[in-house]
């Protein structure tokens, strides 16, 4: 179950004399982003001092701390001991090793697989936190309470809580059993427990690989499937008995729980909630399923939804989002932890974990939710607008951020220096000709440095190499005022490339990628001046560069035709 590494194949052991408080948060951040480590074990003497996490250097970018404090007080285990192990790793769903430590000595780390979405999240909000100073969820959350017309509430859950509540129970109730596995570590006879109807996880196991979602701008939205299990259209999962002319909204976004990743549409906590108002209520109110099966992919919903006054938006986070400035903007922010702990037989209706639940669950997290809102109120929409504004039509979600910085880092563009006022170009310099030359030499008289972003469409007649090569032949005379780097995987794209070569249109694209410049490249790299040249000469290079003249000043970039 578990692969116990030996501590000569444990790479992040690091003497406390190598680990400098000056250079302490850049060591660990190459370790945790570049070179994919769990955690640095950090000796002296041959005996382990001290353990530093992902979230440790992530709270220190947040915190404002001057030095990354090595955290003195961690969990091990003496030998390789499973059951210890599976202890831990249970409270602690987002570490996937543990140290062996044997007379102070680190012995080596016990070993998990770990999941790439938890992980891909956590290197995506490490990466953002270091250069925003701030962790990206509570950035974002804040954000949204701050320009949204919705009356927002927040529910979290204690998940170290209720994980202890399995484990004080013998885990899960689904664990230890003889029968062969049929899917994620249940047999078939498991699953018919956990869903309540016999042999269903053969439809739910085959409908949940064709769940999927497609972004666009940024934003994820679910693609339409018409399943036993599963039916979703217009971007959503179907909510059952949602009423024709309703009166107002209770609009659900989060992860698995919201979306109801292991339950029939009728089973969801926005299908519960949805039957409770029905029967119970004389206003029309239609609750809308806006969930995702990802941990923040539906920040991109939150963030570009058309939201007016009477809606409620109902958001499930994670109880270190919320700050007190957040608490004091939204109506309230509620635990459902004990929701969750007041069910007698909850090992049985959980799967790897407590966001896996099934129909039984999500009833009795409706009734606390129905209550909650009701008892403030929320129901009544007299006097509210519902005229409907969005805060923005595109998102730039913390994985594509955490993609641009690394590129950024890994292309030294994020140094600081006083080289004045800073410009750009994307070209696909194939070849870089005498007017390319003459384009530059009228930015330079623009500009004190000049950023030419190559094109890395690999269609081209040269390869990225050769035409960066190129370019710096060409303009070496011009010193450090011109810097040719690729242009990475979110400016001047393939998609837009291809598509002025092939005179295919791509507008989506094309307006995402100015935005994303404004917002991310412009924003994190000072730049002042976007120019736009001329290469191909047909309508769909046309509207590129009109993209760029009509997007690119709401950034604050003067935009240049050359």
């Amino acid at each position: 179950m578990y692969q116990f590494i030996p501590r000569e194949k444990v790479q992040s052991i690091l003497d406390i004399g190598d680990f400098p408080e000056n250079s302490r948060a850049e060591i660990a951040y190459r370790l945790f982003v570049e070179d994919a480590q769990e955690a640095v074990y950090v000796e002296e003497a041959g005996k382990l001092l001290g353990v530093v996490s992902i979230g440790d250097l992530e709270r220190y970018y947040g915190g404002g701390n001057n030095t990354l404090k090595i955290n003195r007080s961690f969990s091990y285990t003496e030998k390789t001991d499973e059951d210890k192990a599976a202890e831990f790793f249970e409270g602690h769903k987002t570490f996937f090793e543990f140290p062996v430590v044997n007379g102070g000595r680190l012995e080596g780390v016990m070993k998990r697989d770990f999941r790439y979405d938890i992980r891909q999240d956590q290197i995506a909000s490490l990466v953002v936190s270091r250069h925003l100073k701030e962790q990206w969820h509570r950035k974002e959350l804040g954000r949204f309470l701050a320009g949204t017309q919705a009356r927002v509430v927040l529910y979290y859950m204690e998940e170290a809580h209720i994980l202890r509540r399995l484990a004080d129970g013998g885990g899960s109730g689904f664990g230890g059993e003889d029968e062969d596995v049929f899917w994620k570590g249940l047999s078939r006879s498991r699953w018919s427990r956990f869903l309540g109807e016999p042999d269903a996880v053969v439809d739910l196991k085959k409908e949940f690989g064709n769940f999927h979602t497609e972004t666009v701008k940024g934003i994820s939205e679910i693609v339409a499937m018409e399943g036993e299990f599963y039916r979703c259209a217009d971007g959503n999962r179907v909510t059952l008995g949602n009423p024709e002319n309703p009166q107002g909204r209770i609009i659900f976004y989060g992860p698995c729980t919201v979306a109801g990743a292991y339950c029939r549409d009728g089973q969801t906590i926005e299908s519960c909630l949805q039957r409770m108002l029905n029967q119970r209520t004389d206003r029309q109110i239609q609750v809308v399923n806006r969930g995702l099966f990802n941990v923040s992919n539906f920040f991109s919903r939150m963030m570009t939804d058309e939201l007016c006054e009477k809606d409620v938006a109902v958001v499930f986070v994670e109880k270190g989002w919320i700050t007190e400035e957040t608490a004091r903007k939204c109506v309230c922010a509620g635990s459902l932890t004990d929701t969750f702990l007041s069910i007698e037989d909850l090992e049985n209706n959980i799967l790897d974990s407590p966001e896996h639940c099934n129909y039984k669950v999500n009833e009795r997290l409706a009734e606390k939710i129905y209550h909650d809102l009701k008892e403030r109120g929320l129901f009544d929409t007299a006097g509210l607008s519902g005229e409907k504004k969005r805060m923005q039509d595109y998102y730039v979600g913390s994985e594509i951020m955490s993609e641009i910085l690394l590129y950024m880092e890994r292309n030294g563009l994020l140094r600081e220096d006083a080289c004045g006022i800073k410009g750009a170009v994307a070209l696909l310099a194939d070849p870089f000709t005498d007017r390319h030359r003459r384009a530059v030499e009228a930015a330079l008289r623009r500009v004190d440095r000049l950023y030419l972003f190559i094109s890395e469409d690999s269609n081209l007649s040269c390869s990225l190499e050769k035409r960066i090569q190129t370019v710096k032949e060409a303009l070496e005379d011009l010193g450090d005022k011109v810097v040719a780097v690729p242009a990475g995987k979110y400016l001047y794209t393939k998609r837009i490339s291809r598509g002025i070569r092939k005179q295919r249109f791509c507008d989506a694209d094309m307006e995402y990628d100015c935005e994303l410049f404004g917002e991310v490249f412009a924003g994190f790299m000072g730049i002042k001046y976007r120019f736009v040249v001329g290469e191909l000469h047909n309508p769909v290079e046309r509207k590129y560069m009109d993209c760029c003249l009509d997007i690119l000043p709401r950034f604050g970039l003067t935009v240049e035709e050359l």
